[in-house]
């Protein structure tokens, strides 16, 4: 029976040996951070004991953090340019964890990417032969798909700026761009127009309201036929419209002349990041854009104004319509507590009382039993005498490790902890009695609020409070109160991407000692705990707060040619020739999502 019993006990030690050795295994590699080879034996565990909710937590834990490890390996090598690699990192993710939302969301990101790579080629392919339709409209699918498609921008930009110097038709744009030296004074202004006719063949045709007599002295060598009549219109109050091919209007510049020939277009801008009311704010308030209709659920800005005012919108919502930057805040809060309680010592009788013995005859104590007393009429009573010798030690680690993300100049909260019910009771004259319920966190509470810089760094306004429940009290009503202890710490930080910050020193440190001894002799060195007792008592708290900004998204200074704009003069708003410009690289376009197309309004 005996050796039964113990091959028992010896199976049943083999297969909890058995069981637990796969488990044990994976979280030692867990540990040491070696996911991918802990997570097949926690998945061996899990067959073993299918219903443990302890293995099944490791498990799913476990497999997060290697589908996040994954990922950011992914993302470095997708940074790096490796895409090949990058793709073939989340499918590998993805057959590990299919319906991981990040992992899906990258690898759509890529699949995208390579079909606004193929499409950029063939708009690439078509602008090289000439076929600005084509290009065009292959632009439009990519932006359609990618509002900020950096390639897609670059191109459209470069054949906007030779569709604009060509859009007037070949033969007007090669008589505008021919070469010319001119001189006249106290001409009237039907000479000058009459030599360029001449020059250049092109017809010019006066509102009723020009006065062709009026008189103008010019001199301009070596200057384009277009130079030349943007300085005679500019000196003579007058402004133009392109009729046909050959054919240009002559007109007063006037509101009310503006207003019967300035032609007018309508655009639509589909904004992806900036708020479309403060956007049209700004365009009245710059352009003076005559009309703007705004659509808050689409946030769509549909403007109608003259082509230049158009133009400008163009390069006005490039510099707003930029995605919000965002940071992700590495978060470590420590909290050790220490408590050392030494008790040590003899306590001797302290206390001698004596109570006078009443007469047996009568069982009543009379003054004369007390004025007669004596050692066998007095009772005797003496404290104990106990010997104390104990000593406990407690440490408490409270360790939190959040990572919150959040957006520039928004407030984010975490709370660790629990609601402690705090009950108020209210007496009425009439005897009634109501009582209330107050919920008090207690616990971690964080808040952060990040300003985010163009030159990578975040400030980052913090606020601590680590609380904690003291002691709890029963009032004479019965109701039940709790004292919460509390540290809070409220500073603000200016970190680099990626720096890391510690603040500590948060200690709360505090000794208590209590004697109990004979008077004289617990006073001596050393042998005084003979003749007394002693509590030493200490307790440390300290607190420790870690922080390290991550940049999701930063914020990147746009270009000087995207910042300064050249807008005419406050007559008469008309971008400055790019020809003329000090400025050589060609201005970026829009960063809005898909525009629809423009539609001239005559």
């Amino acid at each position: 029976m005996k050796i039964l019993l113990k091959l028992l006990l010896a199976a049943m030690f083999l297969a909890g040996c058995v069981s637990n050795g796969p488990l044990r295994e994976a979280q030692q590699l867990a540990e040491q951070g070696r996911y991918e080879e802990a997570l097949p034996r926690f998945e061996a565990a899990l067959r073993q004991t299918p219903n443990s909710a302890e293995v099944r937590m490791a498990f799913a834990t476990t497999r997060e953090k290697l589908v996040s490890q994954w990922l950011d390996q992914a993302e470095q090598a997708s940074t790096d340019g490796r895409a090949s690699e990058a793709e073939a990192m989340v499918k590998r993710t993805l057959a590990l964890d299919a319906a991981n939302y990040r992992g899906r969301k990258m690898l759509d990101a890529m699949q995208s990417e390579q079909r606004r790579a193929l499409w950029q080629l063939e708009a690439e392919t078509a602008w090289a032969r000439g076929d600005g339709d084509t290009a065009m409209a292959r632009i439009r699918t990519i932006l359609n798909e990618s509002a900020n498609d950096p390639a897609a921008l670059k191109l459209r930009s470069l054949i906007q700026a030779v569709s604009a110097s060509t859009q007037q038709a070949p033969r007007l744009a090669a008589a505008l761009g021919r070469p010319v030296s001119i001189e006249f004074k106290d001409a009237n202004l039907k000479q000058v127009f009459e030599v360029l006719t001449r020059t250049a063949g092109i017809n010019f045709v006066f509102d009723k309201e020009v006065k062709a007599d009026q008189v103008i002295t010019i001199s301009m060598q070596n200057a384009t036929v277009k130079e030349l009549l943007a300085a005679v219109l500019s000196s003579q109050q007058l402004e133009q419209r392109v009729m046909d091919a050959g054919t240009v209007l002559i007109y007063p510049n006037t509101p009310a002349k503006a207003r019967e020939h300035q032609p007018l277009m309508i655009k639509s801008f589909y904004l992806t990041n900036a708020d479309v009311k403060l956007v049209a704010n700004s365009l009245r308030t710059i352009l003076k854009a005559k009309d703007i209709v705004t659509d808050e659920k689409l946030n769509m800005l549909v403007i109608r104004d003259t082509p230049e005012v158009v133009r400008l919108t163009e390069k006005i919502l490039a510099m707003h319509d930029f995605p919000e930057p965002e940071v992700m805040l590495e978060v470590e809060v420590l909290e050790v507590s220490r408590n050392r309680l030494l008790d040590l010592g003899i306590q001797w009788p302290d206390l001698l009382v004596l109570t006078p013995l009443a007469s047996a005859a009568s069982g009543i104590l009379t003054l004369a039993d007390i004025r007669n007393a004596n050692s066998s009429t007095l009772q005797a009573s003496i404290s104990s005498l106990s010997l104390s010798a104990g000593k406990t030690d407690t440490d408490l680690n409270l360790l939190a490790n959040p990572r919150i993300r959040a957006r520039n100049r928004e407030t984010a909260k975490i709370m660790i902890g629990n609601r402690v019910p705090n009950i108020t009771t209210t007496a009425t004259s009439t005897g009634f009695l109501a009582e209330s319920i107050q919920y008090v966190d207690v616990g971690l509470k964080l808040e952060v609020q990040p300003v985010i810089y163009l030159d990578n760094e975040v400030a980052i306004r913090i606020n601590l409070e680590v609380s904690s429940i003291v002691d709890k009290m029963t009032t004479t009503s019965g109701t039940v109160a709790y004292q919460i202890g509390t540290r809070n710490a409220s500073t603000v930080l200016r970190l680099k991407d990626g720096e890391n910050q510690v603040l500590a020193g948060l200690i709360n440190d505090a000794e208590r000692s209590t004697a109990k001894k004979i008077p004289g002799l617990g006073d001596l060195p050393v042998i005084g705990r003979l003749f007394g007792s002693r509590s030493d008592e200490g307790e440390k708290t300290e607190l420790m707060l870690s922080i390290t900004p991550r940049l999701v998204r930063g914020m990147s200074r746009p270009g000087m040619t995207s910042t300064e704009l050249d807008a005419g003069t406050d007559a008469s708003l008309r971008a400055r020739d790019p020809n003329l410009s000090v400025f050589t690289e060609i201005m970026p376009p829009s960063q809005p999502t898909a525009t629809t197309e423009t539609v001239p309004v005559r």
